[in-house]
């Protein structure tokens, strides 16, 4: 076959092949055009959820960040007056960003770390509100509340955060003298345990929780645990001393 006889044929089979495929266009007209609807259409929602959600998070880190700045100000006395010696004293000033004692600076950034977590609960910083919210809230005493926060992080979180949510609820649960309920979160967490949080790190506490409760033959099988099965770990060596204190 010659060269000019090959392209022939080829220019006709494209020339079906477009004629074809105009035809096909032609009947599916109407199809053809609520795809390519339905492709913008859906493009559209993806862009506008991403700029959405680009949104939420700035606006939820720009709340934890004012929060934080709170929770880190420096602790000071007020400063004293400079007034005329011919007027009453003036009231002692407080420098701006100062505290005149920690739990004033506490409860200065726990409403700020709550509407935080309340304005984006499900976004990572409202998460990460909600949670210094409960350790303040540990910090000032008030462990019924900071056990409430601390559960909807362990139902909204997961991961690290989560790990520690759990482990701030049984702290918070050993120190308002809870101790059946913190037993039975620290057993959790040790069984539970990951590399994020070392087994035997999570016995020592329950060990420490049992000991408070007045269960020393429970602390003193759960730190030979430690001893036996966690020789090589550095809290085998602070278990032996607990297990010392017990036999004393």
């Amino acid at each position: 076959m010659k060269t000019s006889e090959r392209h022939h044929l080829k220019d006709n089979e494209l020339a079906i092949a477009l004629a074809q495929a105009n035809d096909w266009r032609t009947k599916n007209q109407k199809s053809l055009t609520m795809v390519i609807v339905a492709v913008v259409l859906v493009a559209a929602a993806v862009i506008g959820f991403m700029a959405w959600r680009n949104s939420v998070d700035t606006k939820a880190r720009a709340l934890l960040a004012e929060a934080m700045v709170v929770h880190e100000g420096r602790v000071a006395p007020p400063a004293p007056p400079i007034a005329p010696t011919n007027v009453s004293p003036a009231a002692p000033v407080q420098a701006p960003g100062t505290y005149p004692t920690e739990k004033a600076k506490l409860e200065a950034a726990l409403p700020k770390y709550i509407a935080a977590a309340d304005a984006y609960p499900s976004s990572d910083s409202g998460k990460t509100a909600r949670y210094n919210a409960a350790a303040i809230l540990v910090g000032l005493g008030r462990f019924d509340e900071a056990v409430q926060q601390y559960d909807r992080v362990i139902a909204d979180a997961s991961g690290l955060l989560q790990q520690m949510a759990r482990l701030g609820k049984a702290e918070a649960q050993l120190r308002s003298a809870k101790y059946d309920a913190a037993i039975a979160s620290f057993k959790e967490l040790s069984e539970k345990a990951d590399g994020n949080v070392p087994k035997e790190a999570m016995l020592l506490e329950l060990a420490r929780a049992y000991r408070l409760a007045g269960k020393n033959d429970d602390a003193r099988k759960t730190l030979t645990q430690i001893v036996e099965q966690h020789a090589d770990s550095p809290f085998a060596t602070e278990a032996k001393t607990e297990l010392e204190k017990i036999k004393s």
